[in-house]
């Protein structure tokens, strides 16, 4: 922070220094249709307190603007908003521009913006930026997660994106402005969204405004192309097997994607539709391969559907109509579907590992037995754009959400009638077996352990499917005075879900079993362990807000109230006394909520305000504060409520449903300048204070059988703090090159990982330290991003070579690697390995290797019409330029991944053959996932009319 402070006293007192001389700025603002002046419209200078409004012949003369590059903007009720960038003033010169605006109804937030766009944003109060579709067509991405990875305070990892230190699951996730996100999975997103797909992108990391209410750590705002007034239609197709598919970079890929939008005939062009298609099938870098994924969602065609180990398709659909001027009327149905062996696709919040590769090594000698995920996403969103009067606009958004994942032995059904074969994959010897002594003279023999991995005919002990369907109603409303000083919106949002959550352990446990031919046992279990409930939650918001501008200085004050009800599933829980709800939830319950519409509610005040003002022009220093939220994942408040379908399993897990929401309370304060009209930058400090995040707790209650039995149950407790520096610039040179990078610095501290984690410390302890604060395990406290733009055109010549259709993206990361406790050396067992031990007095203080990433995109157009950039295009890609390895696993005898002849800890197998004895457990650590993918290279050919 102090760091910061000086910063920008440096650049204040600089910028004071070289301000002695100064320019005016001077023009008219007329109708363009009528060519009237127009009086009293508003003139401002961005990022200055600079302002003038317009005398009786349109004109207006602002003078004593320092030298520089500027925007200036012109507000008129019935006109809109218009925003002329690169406007240059010089020292004792007076510069002149003019505007004409476009009288419409159509236009009451809109800002129409002439001249290329500025390289920071001035006027917002916050960390956000917009990517739009010209942008991302330049990189080397696939869909919305690769685009928002590479902005400033985002790390990707193998769960997911992490914003400013929080977990995946904490991002707010929009498309078309309803929620695209699996509140099941945990994985942060849901609906697959390909970039081709893409209007415009908002993330926004700091100072988001009062209408989010449903992520505690940022919000990533999508939305979805609509089609032009002619047809137009394109397509690609890459592959990394053109020419040797045993080649080190290929990993036998094809990627094809179909894009097309044209008005409907006989409309007068005011309803288009935009369609896109997406496939993307791959075999990943691993060495094994199932011989054929199988889904028992989509039991036909498995060969078209699932034809390699990663099978990722997306369809995009979007009808506009522009009903008659000032109303519009959108149709989104966004839907994809996955089918692949990824243990990411499945993140139980909170209690599964973290950061753990997705790859079933341990099941890579038996794929065709392993678990295979299919998850199936469909996105409807329709809006309503009404502008009732040059005041007051109105936005309605109707949505339906469904999403599915099922987990099973790969298309297997969820157990067969009977059973007559042992299945699980532990009880099983795996042949050969070798034996260790085999000349001993005691004629006592050990077995000497394999590799440990599965190659035994079992199958995976994993069952897993649930779906959640969400209805969303969104109104929102904006007023804007005559004065233009206050803009206010205001809203309500209300979101009726239905979830199903259904998770086995050994499903074919308690089935019948065949004893002879007339003879079978009874089903006595679902599984060895299960999670069964189905429930139909309610919540939703109200918030109001109002953005104030004055002379320069522009505030956001909001606030929101967000509102839930767990639902009669919960209420009928706490209610019935032959349900395992412990006493003081039960009075907890009913003290913090209140009865309306046959449900129990609760409510919670999340205030926000964002103030940014010029500290000399083109400076802007800038503060936010707010209070975000985000609801307990389903699964921590309903499991093992039902009083039919309990788990009598030791520590099965029991749900809480008094658990409050997970909060974090956000200051942030950062300085922006659009130091040229080419060069702009960012530089924020923000602190997150997160806090009741869900811990387990040991907890005695009463079965079906009125026997006592010990659950683990989840509570709000836990803690974390956040705080980080980021600095983020931008650089146009000249009309080719575009230079982009961000530079990152955060820690991220707080009391536990997970409440997995802490659960394993009451099995371990009887008890979870309150006090103890320590390094959580992603954080990864630097994060570099760096990338350049180049597309020329007919304007430049190299060597007298016309490069017009040339364009290329160079991408460059570094990232801090994942943090791991080390271990101390204490000796050798009796083969001489050896033996270490943990030293738990440095928890995470210990970082491994980096990551650095780097990718490469090239390509060339063959124009047939360079007007509308018509033509032929081929493409070259590379993934992992420099062909890092990116460990993702991590031994912590070495602080990096696992290397032949390195020493390993004492939980680890040691595969050289002189320590392989029989004492040995686990897998061979030579897994292929304990480093990010290899260089990849991909050859394209596209085409666009």
């Amino acid at each position: 922070m102090r760091a910061l402070l000086l910063s920008i006293a440096f650049v204040f007192s600089t910028a004071l220094w070289a301000q002695d001389e100064t320019g005016s700025i001077k023009g008219q603002v007329i109708d363009a249709e009528t060519g009237e002046p127009i009086f009293q419209a508003g003139v401002r200078v961005v990022g200055t307190y600079f302002a003038q409004v317009t005398s009786f012949s349109g004109q207006f003369n602002i003078e004593d603007v320092p030298p520089g590059d500027y925007s200036v903007k012109v507000e008129i009720l019935g006109y809109g908003t218009q925003q002329i960038n690169g406007v240059t003033v010089t020292a004792g010169e007076e510069t002149e521009i003019n505007f004409r605006m476009e009288g419409s109804r159509d236009v009451l937030e809109e800002v129409t913006v002439i001249g290329q766009k500025n390289q920071v944003d001035l006027e917002v109060a916050g960390s956000e930026i917009t990517i739009r579709q010209t942008e991302i067509s330049q990189m080397n991405v696939r869909d919305v997660q690769e685009v928002v990875a590479m902005q400033a305070g985002i790390t990707k990892t193998q769960d997911g994106l992490q914003i400013r230190g929080a977990r995946v699951y904490e991002t707010e996730y929009i498309v078309d402005g309803i929620s695209a996100q699996d509140p099941l999975a945990g994985t942060g997103f849901g609906v697959n969204v390909a970039s081709s797909s893409v209007s415009s992108i908002d993330v926004i990391t700091g100072g988001a405004g009062a209408e989010f209410g449903g992520g505690s750590s940022g919000v990533i705002n999508t939305k979805i192309r609509e089609a032009g007034d002619k047809f137009a239609i394109s397509g690609r197709f890459q592959t990394d097997h053109l020419f040797d598919p045993n080649a080190a970079t290929s990993f036998n890929t094809d990627i094809a994607e179909l894009t097309f939008g044209f008005p409907i005939p006989g409309t007068d062009k005011k309803v288009t539709m935009f369609n896109n298609v997406t496939m993307n099938l791959t075999d990943e870098y691993f060495p094994n391969q199932a011989s054929q994924l199988q889904s028992s969602l989509f039991t036909g065609n498995p060969e078209l559907w699932a034809p390699r180990q990663t099978n990722a398709w997306t369809h995009t659909l979007k009808l506009a109509w522009a009903v008659r001027p000032g109303t519009k009327i959108t149709l989104t149905n966004q839907h994809s579907l996955n089918i692949n062996q990824n243990t990411r696709s499945l993140q139980i919040v909170g209690f599964d590992a973290i950061l753990t590769p997705g790859y079933q090594y341990e099941r890579s000698n038996n794929l065709d037995n392993a678990t295979t995920y299919t998850h199936h996403s469909n996105l409807t969103a329709i809006n309503i754009n009404q502008i009732l009067s040059k005041q007051w606009g109105l936005n309605v958004s109707l949505g339906r959400l469904f999403t599915n994942l099922r987990a099973d032995a790969n298309g297997r059904e969820f157990r067969t009638p009977t059973v007559d074969r042992i299945l699980d994959e532990d009880n099983i010897i795996t042949y050969p077996v070798g034996v260790f002594n085999p000349d001993d003279p005691s004629g006592i023999f050990f077995v000497r352990p394999g590799d440990g991995l599965v190659n035994n005919g079992g199958i995976t002990p994993t069952w897993h499917d649930h779906y959640a369907e969400e209805y969303t109603i969104r109104a929102k409303a904006h007023w804007i005075p005559e004065s233009k000083v206050h803009e206010v919106s205001m809203g309500i949002e209300n979101v009726f879900n239905e979830y199903q959550w259904v998770d086995v352990t050994r499903p074919w446990v308690g089935a019948p079993i065949i004893i002879n031919d007339t003879l079978t046992t009874p089903s006595i279990s679902i599984g060895s362990s299960n999670d069964i409930w189905k429930v139909n939650p309610v919540r939703g918001g109200i918030f109001v807000q109002d953005k104030i501008t004055y002379k320069g200085i522009i505030a956001s004050i909001g606030v929101r109230m967000n509102y839930w009800a767990p639902g009669k599933f919960a209420d009928d829980a706490v209610a019935d006394p032959n349900a395992p709800v412990i006493d003081q939830v039960r009075e907890d319950y009913m003290d913090k909520t209140v009865g309306f519409a046959g449900l129990r509610w609760k409510a919670r005040l999340l205030p926000r305000i964002n103030v940014s003002f010029p500290v000399t022009a083109n400076n802007v220093l800038y503060f936010n504060y707010g209070h975000s939220m985000r609801l307990p994942h389903p699964r921590f408040m309903y499991a093992g409520l039902d009083p039919v379908y309990q788990d009598r399993s030791f520590l099965s897990f029991l749900g809480n449903p008094d658990l409050d929401p997970e909060v974090n309370v956000s200051y942030e304060v950062g300085y922006k300048a659009a130091v040229t009209k080419n060069f702009g930058f960012t530089v924020a400090a923000y602190n997150n204070n997160r806090f009741d995040y869900i811990v387990s707790r040991r907890v005695i209650v009463e079965d079906q059988t009125g026997r006592p039995v010990t659950k683990t149950m989840y509570i709000n407790q836990d803690y974390a703090k956040v705080v980080g520096v980021e600095l983020g610039a931008n650089y146009r040179i000249g009309k080719h090159f575009r230079v982009f990078g961000n530079v990152s610095y955060q820690q991220a501290r707080g009391k536990s990982n997970s409440a997995r984690e802490s659960s394993l410390q009451i099995e371990q302890n009887g008890e979870v330290a309150l006090t103890r604060e320590q390094f959580l395990a992603w954080d990864r406290p630097w994060n570099v991003n760096l990338g350049t733009v180049f597309a020329p055109d007919s304007t430049m010549r190299i060597l007298g070579m016309n490069l017009n259709g040339f364009e290329a993206f160079l991408q460059f990361g570094y990232s801090s690697g994942f943090r791991y406790t080390p271990q101390e050396k204490i000796g050798e067992n009796d083969l001489g390995r050896p033996e270490y031990e943990v030293l738990n007095d440095q928890y995470l203080q210990e970082r491994a290797t980096p990551w650095i990433t780097s990718d490469l995109k090239l390509s060339y157009t063959l124009f047939t019409d360079k007007k509308s950039g018509s033509g032929l295009t081929f493409s070259l890609e590379v993934r992992n330029l420099l062909d890092w390895n990116n460990a993702q696993i991590i031994n912590p005898v070495t602080g990096r991944a696992y290397e032949y002849g390195d020493d390993v800890p004492n939980t680890w197998r040691d595969p050289r053959p002189q320590y392989n004895g029989p004492q040995e457990s686990g897998v061979d650590p030579r897994n292929p996932a304990r480093y990010l993918a290899p260089r990849q290279i991909l050859y394209g050919i596209g085409f666009r009319f």
